[in-house]
């Protein structure tokens, strides 16, 4: 028999098209009918304990494999549940398509009582996401994933809700093979000539440059450590850059703008080029990088490349595009002396570690026994922001993954999960703190579920150690932030994985049998 293409049929047949193979939620009763086409489809449904785990496993299944996540819920809780992983997307620029159900036409604001009565959940959803509307027809819900994906590729990604009413959703639709097809994106969009030239001159007579390269340079791939090689110019990343280009590089400085070390070094540049950044205040710690020498501002938005820094230059376009732009406008320069940078990486190593000694020393000790191309999964813990992301040194872009201005906990273990459901072949971690493992902890039996080979790795310090310090700091006697700990490695064989302790000193050794063990593990460690 051959399916009715319902609208729902429609919109994930529109979906795979563009080669998303995994969808993210948990069905209910409302959203059923878009169940019904996956298997058919070749779309795999990923069943996560909470909605919420649902968004930031899509968003670490995003970043590795490329392709937008995908979260489908179904109407109000289900919905309202997945917002907070829609707004760590939002403020970290990544694509994400967010489907729900929505009561049918005319019965919107009916106070009547409805099962999941909301009272207008495409709004609320549209005060946190890029853009949510409540379509009413098949028509109009897949031109609005294709208009999505199109974004995606021209603009700063930001999640997208489409929510579709249950007489739209299941009813069936005169959409043919062509209109539910793939639209090519289009080339990446170029700068005009005379800015690229403006800030090819301004890059040609520095003698220091540095570059600073911030999400939107990914797309550049290459080309920009092609680019830095040209100039001889040092790149710090932000957290979203981490890995732009290799961090075991000579010329990588890493992603540490939070080290006032990093701040100076950036302040002494001759010429600064930020590619792809807005420069953002929660990576700056409260500090500067206004730099001795002109900025010149590469982004696919002007009002970022007016955030935070004042350009001399503006460059709007697509990093893709960009960078070869200047590479060809730049030409073949003279070799340049190779800048020593022994004392910035002194520098560098020396204010994190004695910020966070602890830390340092146990992201050493675990690094030190992970292979090159492993995927972190990290959260808005202490041992992510004061340790990974210095003592944890990307091979290629999206390998550490977290949320550095959206600083949501419960972030890491589900991005973990959607990671390596990515990319199976390569080796996955998690490493959260004990809070923000408890945020989301639920998750650790869709790991189990599935089988998937993932070591957690535990740091217990017994609660919110970093707020409990800013108590502390501001004369208040700590108060609602040392917690009760469960017995975490009962608590994962409990679950069905299998729990390890470790000790400081036997943490690289513990971490590696994790490594080895088939299906999850939870390593605790306790400091």
């Amino acid at each position: 028999m051959t399916a009715r293409r319902t609208t729902a049929r429609a919109v994930l047949e529109t979906l795979r098209g563009y080669g998303v193979d995994t969808v993210f939620g948990i069905p209910g009763t409302h959203s059923l009918e878009f169940y019904r086409p996956l298997r058919e489809l070749g779309i795999r449904a990923i069943t996560t304990r909470h909605e919420q785990g649902a968004a930031y496993a899509a968003d670490g299944w995003s970043q590795v494999s490329g392709l937008p996540g995908v979260v489908v819920t179904t109407s109000g809780p289900g919905l309202l549940n997945s917002l907070s992983g829609a707004a760590a997307a939002y403020a970290e620029s990544r694509p994400m398509v967010l489907l729900s159900p929505g009561r049918p036409i005319g019965h919107d604001f009916r106070d009547i009582g409805s099962l999941h009565e909301t009272k207008n959940p495409s709004a609320a959803v549209g005060a946190i996401v890029g853009r949510s509307r409540r379509v009413l027809s098949g028509a109009e819900a897949v031109t609005m994933v294709h208009d999505a994906f199109r974004d995606f590729a021209h603009s700063r990604p930001r999640p997208v809700h489409i929510e579709i009413p249950l007489d739209v959703l299941e009813a069936e639709t005169a959409l043919t093979d062509r209109q539910v097809a793939p639209r090519r994106p289009g080339a990446p969009q170029p700068a005009p000539a005379d800015d690229v030239r403006r800030a090819a001159e301004v890059l040609r007579a520095a003698r220091r440059p540095v570059i600073l390269a911030g999400g939107g340079s990914l797309p550049a791939g290459e080309r920009l450590l092609e680019l830095a090689e040209l100039l001889e110019a040092p790149v710090v990343t932000t957290v979203n850059g981490k890995g732009a280009v290799p961090e075991r590089h000579r010329l990588s400085l890493g992603a540490d703008l939070r080290l006032t070390a990093a701040r100076e070094f950036l302040r002494s540049a001759d010429a600064l080029l930020v590619i792809g950044s807005k420069v953002g205040e929660a990576e700056l710690w409260g500090g500067d990088v206004t730099p001795a020498g002109p900025v010149v501002r590469v982004d696919i938005e002007r009002d970022q490349m007016l955030c935070n820094l004042d350009p001399d230059v503006e460059v709007p376009g697509h990093s893709a595009a960009v960078v070869p732009q200047l590479l060809d406008a730049l030409g073949p320069l003279e070799p340049r002396p190779h800048r020593d940078l022994a004392e910035v990486f002194a520098r560098l190593d020396d204010e994190a570690r004695r910020r966070a000694p602890d830390l340092a020393a146990l992201n050493e000790s675990i690094m030190s026994v992970v292979p090159e191309d492993t995927i972190v999964g990290g959260d808005s813990s202490q041992v992510t922001y004061l340790g990974s992301t210095t003592f944890f040194r990307a091979a290629r872009p999206h390998s550490l993954l977290c949320t550095g201005t959206y600083a949501t906990l419960g972030y890491g273990l589900p991005a973990a999960i959607g990671a390596k459901l990515a990319a199976p072949e390569r080796p996955v971690l998690c490493l959260v703190g004990d809070g923000a493992l408890m945020f989301s902890v639920q998750e650790l039996m869709t790991a189990v579920e599935l089988g998937l080979d993932l070591p957690i790795v535990c740091v217990d310090n017994g609660g919110y150690g970093e707020i409990r310090q800013n108590m502390v700091d501001r004369g208040i006697e700590p108060l609602a932030v040392d917690l009760r700990q469960p017995d975490w490695p009962a608590l994962a064989e409990a679950f069905g994985a299998v729990g390890l302790e470790a000790t400081p000193d036997t943490l690289a050794e513990t971490v590696r049998q994790a490594f080895d063990v088939a299906g999850p593990s939870l390593v605790h460690l306790r400091i």
